[in-house]
């Protein structure tokens, strides 16, 4: 007697099993039906740029520049939405309302989701430039801000009106600030950002 055939639903769900249970002990992110992208840790230029971010926005508010104090989150796992195969990313910081209180209302209350390539491994940064700003713009989040390590620069992008896609608001190399539109309404300064050495 042969054995039944595996069906797609369950390697996707395998697959997610696997990549829940690696969460545990590794970065990993499930990318595409049947891809797991278990990820190098962040080097010192990409956890002090992203630390960088979290203070700002910190600061920003203490010194009441800003209404809202955003919930900064690093390595947040962002579910794509509506998927069977239940892919996500584990993208480097998420700024979300405060008002969020249920893990759906976090997601859907997501303003500003930021990745910092790790030049070490070419996937991620594939994904960082390629495959990632597709996902959270057919999913609705307002702002992505991408920051290329590998040449010194960062791009805003931002959801184009009435379309499902992003177009470039800002870029700008390591130097320049980063002007955040409302409803987040502040700027990153990016002067003291190190630069990543190959």
């Amino acid at each position: 007697m042969s054995e039944p055939a595996l069906r797609l639903g369950d390697f996707d769900r395998d697959m997610r099993d696997l990549a829940d249970r690696l969460l545990e002990t590794t970065r990993v992110e499930y990318v595409d039906e049947g891809a797991l992208l278990i990820m190098n840790p962040a080097g010192i230029e990409h956890r002090r740029i992203v630390r960088s971010m979290v203070k700002t926005a910190q600061q920003t508010f203490d010194a009441g520049r800003i209404n809202v104090n955003w919930e900064t989150y690093e390595n947040y796992q962002w579910e794509i939405p509506d998927d069977k195969a239940r892919r996500f990313f584990i993208p480097d910081l998420v700024f979300i309302h405060p008002d969020a209180v249920t893990a759906q209302e976090e997601q859907a209350n997501i303003v500003l989701i930021v990745e910092v390539t790790s030049p070490t491994s070419r996937d991620t940064v594939y994904n960082d430039r390629t495959v990632k700003p597709v996902e959270y713009a057919k999913a609705g989040v307002p702002l992505y801000l991408l920051v290329d390590q590998e040449i010194a620069r960062w791009t805003l992008h931002g959801l184009a009106q009435g379309w499902q896609r992003y177009q470039i608001v800002a870029e700008g190399a390591y130097g320049a600030d980063i002007p955040l539109p409302e409803p987040l309404g502040f700027v990153i300064p990016t002067a003291d950002w190190p630069r990543w050495l190959p």
